[in-house]
């Protein structure tokens, strides 16, 4: 009887042990998420709070180039930091104005009512639905729709909504649809209101705005372009201003407005690129550098007088953005 009972006892204390290993594995277990868990949440907090957005066109967005060849995501990996996003919100075919908008530093506006039946989530409209303060024509190219800052949530006189893009056969017959939650009364939103866009899913505000912009703005003076970089710049405390390399006679007047906040690729590409980079200047180059142009051989494809870049060019453009960013106390 008593062997009976010295066995049962045993068994007893075996699972007792196995039930407190058990509950120690599980604690430790939790512990280990636990710190994860916060570890993440730190992590996406430090990112929103240095957040670094590149605003522009398709030069910026990387025109037929991998994702990884545009300058935005060279800036990405000299940092090398993950407490820093960098975002590509280069969007081909935009104006500055339109670019501008999107960086919410210009006002734009509604070209029209919008109307709402009670019950009506969203409500078609054309492409012509936002225009600038003075009547300027603007849009928001295609599906892109801001890249990787999209402008999917538009604030109109105060109020949220949503905004989003469907194809057409061309570009202008794609609709935007503008949507809300409460359906539950009609509703007119007003020509004329101004509009912005809600970024704070990505950022409370950008820890620093770079921008290159002004291909598609055939025949502004300089000095518009320039105040629209300037409305950009008034939105964040670090701001880098890439001077249009395709309109290099306006290099001294970006460097009297932004000084030493200036990138100037046209001047370093006619002149350190080739021994820096460690390729050869053809005949071709030295044509172009002759002629005010800059060097076919960092151009997309080569061509002679594009503005669009190439491996080559953009390896240069994002180096530079990098050591000035440097210099300037903003990273590295």
């Amino acid at each position: 009887m008593k062997r009976i009972l010295m066995f049962m006892m045993v068994i007893c204390m075996s699972i007792s042990f196995f039930i407190a290993c058990g509950n120690n594995l599980d604690k430790n277990t939790d512990a280990t998420k636990a710190p994860a868990t916060e570890k993440r949440d730190d992590s996406m907090d430090s990112k929103r709070e240095h957040v670094i957005v590149c605003f522009g066109d398709s030069i910026t967005e990387g025109m037929e180039m991998a994702r990884t060849d545009c300058y935005p995501s060279v800036l990405k990996a000299n940092i090398n930091d993950e407490k820093f996003t960098v975002l590509n919100s280069g969007v081909g075919g935009e104006g500055s104005y339109t670019i501008s908008a999107r960086a919410n530093a210009l006002e734009f506006t509604l070209t029209k009512d919008i109307v709402f039946e009670k019950g009506v989530k969203e409500v078609l409209c054309d492409w012509k639905l936002f225009s600038g303060i003075n009547g300027e024509e603007m849009k928001f190219r295609y599906g892109t729709m801001g890249r990787e800052l999209p402008i999917t949530k538009p604030v109109i006189d105060g109020k949220p909504y949503t905004l989003r893009f469907e194809y057409g056969e061309t570009e202008e017959e794609g609709r935007y649809y503008i949507g809300r939650t409460d359906v539950s009364n009609a509703e007119t939103i007003k020509v004329g209101s101004k509009c912005v866009f809600d970024y704070s899913e990505y950022f409370d505000k950008p820890y620093c705005i770079v921008v290159l912009m002004g291909a598609n703005d055939a025949g502004i003076e300089t000095s518009v372009l320039i105040s629209r970089y300037k409305a950009i710049e008034a939105t964040t405390d670090r701001f880098i201003a890439i001077i249009p390399h395709f309109r290099p006679s306006a290099a001294a007047e970006f460097e009297k407005a932004f000084g030493d906040k200036c990138v100037n690729l046209y001047e370093y590409c006619t002149t350190k690129v080739f021994e820096d980079y460690g390729f050869d200047k053809t005949p071709e180059d030295e044509i172009d550098i002759n002629a005010g142009r800059m060097p076919r051989s960092v151009l997309f494809k080569n061509n002679v007088g594009d503005c669009h870049l190439n491996e080559k060019g953009y390896k240069a453009l994002g180096d530079l953005v990098y050591k000035k960013g440097v210099d300037l106390g903003y990273w590295g």
